[in-house]
């Protein structure tokens, strides 16, 4: 009886040292994440700006809008909604990962200013 329960105490314990900060399989990498939501954002932000008078229009090409961004980064609208729900269901997570998207987004519109304007001659 004793040779059955110290393997499955070992395991046990080997698990409860496993580290809680690892990404789960199926589960967007907090880096990956970050730069899709940014394209997801910036997808739901043209879909308003260009349908946003009509909501039927809006409601009908704003998936494709996202499937284009989800084909982009090679990933199945399933990957990001499951990572999307991991990473709301852990707080800490989430708020590391906006953080970081926040930061990038200065990053971008820092890029964006830099970029000489061409002016017609």
């Amino acid at each position: 009886m004793t040779r059955f329960i110290y393997p499955v105490l070992f395991v046990c314990v080997m698990s409860a040292c496993s580290s809680s900060d690892s990404i789960p399989n199926g589960v967007l990498a907090p880096e990956k994440m970050k730069i899709v939501m940014f394209d997801v954002l910036r997808a739901q932000e043209l879909a308003n700006l260009k349908y946003g008078w009509d909501t039927t229009t809006m409601n009908t090409n704003m998936p494709v809008m996202l499937q284009q961004v989800f084909d982009i980064h090679k990933i199945s609208k399933d990957d990001f909604y499951t990572s999307f729900r991991y990473y709301e269901a852990h707080p800490d997570k989430n708020k590391e990962l906006f953080d970081s998207l926040g930061t990038y987004t200065d990053r971008a519109k820092q890029d964006i200013y830099k970029m000489p304007i061409k002016t017609p001659r």
